[in-house]
């Protein structure tokens, strides 16, 4: 139904709503130009606009004037692009008050559907003052808005995230973590094992980084070998011999190493989907409870919105679960290649040994031979130690996708 214009907001003080509590859930639902057409009784009390004045009204009635159009501009370009979006927003009420919301809005066919909680998290602290920075460019600097959005995605790339796809995943995450906490709720247990883990996938990209190190620190060792080799016993002699296989090895090590990296920035990504996927259900699957237990409105039809509701909550948890399993994929790969990582080194470990042995029937002092060995002992101790760490970092995959895979395993 169609609603007269919405009263300009009075000019009172912008104060933090007094009606809004951490376990309370907005729900509201757009027609695809943005008029609302569905929202539940916490948005309209928050939003202190009466529902005849809501409904059929634009959402960007709510909208605050210190919110930067780049977040806007943003928003709208993943919504277009069929992906929901989550993003810290901060709204204004009828009576001149204001509001912040963490909000995840998502496609829906016909329009969209937005659902927002009270945001505590780190992330929330430090992204206001990115906003006012970027209002202020906007107004005193006249940018526009999708320069503004590309500044907000340099400001979180300061932050250490290369992608807002990223940003907004560990953001939701991480309120839903505050969230629990501070209404004294156990952590989900899906949610703990997606970031476990996470966590294991961010180590091996770590340790992978620090073998590849060592390799490019020892990738001299082979033609050392061979100069000191060909002083010592001519070019097909025992040390030619060592240092040839050496080099062969190394390369295969690298390469393997290689192919661990790339696997789990693979596994990383689809580990964003799920991150973000998964709170999206989660929060979608606490509104759903919340939602049914509100008194019906005049005109609203309860059990078609429950419907929509549970429709796309179903369909965040499926999309979820084929992230994990595309991760759960990639685990196998980890294991296979570290295997072959373990292998090749044990190969590395006989060079070394021959080395050591052949240098043992050279009478005479040889200082750079003498280095050489030593530079290989070294190396095998840094590997053995990064291989171990990987090695338990493939184990807490593996557990933690169990979990996952296997609910009624599930940590309590």
């Amino acid at each position: 139904m169609s609603a007269p214009p919405a009263p300009a907001p009075r000019e009172t003080a912008s104060v933090e709503s007094r009606n809004f509590a951490l376990e309370e859930i907005f729900y509201s639902r757009t027609d695809g130009r943005g008029v609302i057409q569905a929202a539940n009784a916490v948005f309209q009390r928050v939003s202190v606009y009466p529902w005849e004045a809501l409904i059929g009204a634009p959402h960007k009635v709510v909208r605050h004037p210190d919110m930067p159009s780049g977040v806007f501009h943003l928003m709208w370009s993943m919504l277009k692009a069929g992906s929901p979006f989550g993003g810290f927003v901060k709204n204004l009420a009828e009576d001149g008050s204001h509001y912040w919301v963490m909000a995840v809005v998502c496609p829906l066919e016909g329009g969209f559907v937005s659902v927002r909680i009270k945001p505590t998290g780190i992330l929330f602290q430090q992204i206001q003052q990115i906003y006012s920075d970027l209002r202020h460019s906007e107004q005193q600097d006249g940018i526009a808005a999708e320069a503004s959005a590309a500044a907000l995605l340099s400001r979180l790339s300061d932050l250490g995230f290369d992608s807002y796809e990223r940003f907004m995943a560990q953001a939701l995450s991480q309120e839903a973590q505050s969230r629990d906490a501070a209404l004294g709720r156990a952590q989900d247990w899906r949610l703990r094992a997606i970031l476990t883990i996470k966590d294991g996938v961010g180590k091996i990209d770590q340790q992978a980084g620090k073998v590849v190190q060592i390799f490019k620190q020892t990738n001299q060792i082979p033609y050392n070998m061979r100069l000191q080799a060909g002083r010592l016993e001519g070019t097909d002699g025992p040390i030619s011999v060592i240092s040839n296989n050496h080099r062969q090895m190394t390369q295969s090590l690298a390469n393997a190493v290689a192919h661990f990296s790339e696997m789990s920035h693979l596994g990383n990504d689809f580990l964003v989907d799920a991150e973000f996927l998964h709170g999206v259900s989660m929060v979608q699957r606490e509104l759903l409870k919340q939602f049914a237990l509100e008194p019906e409105i005049d005109g609203e039809d309860r059990i078609q919105e429950l419907a929509v509701l549970r429709r796309q909550q179903e369909d965040f948890a499926i999309q979820a679960q084929k992230a994990v399993l595309e991760v759960v994929d990639r685990v196998s790969a980890f294991s296979r290649i570290c295997n072959d990582v373990r292998r090749l080194k044990a190969g590395l470990e006989m060079t070394r040994v021959m080395c050591k042995i052949e240098r043992s029937r050279i009478a005479e002092r040889v200082d750079g031979l003498d280095e050489i060995v030593q530079q290989l002992g070294n190396a095998q101790k840094d590997l053995d130690l990064l291989l171990g760490q990987m090695d338990s970092a493939v184990r807490q995959i593996h557990d933690a996708a169990e979990n996952l895979m296997h609910p009624q395993q599930k940590a309590a």
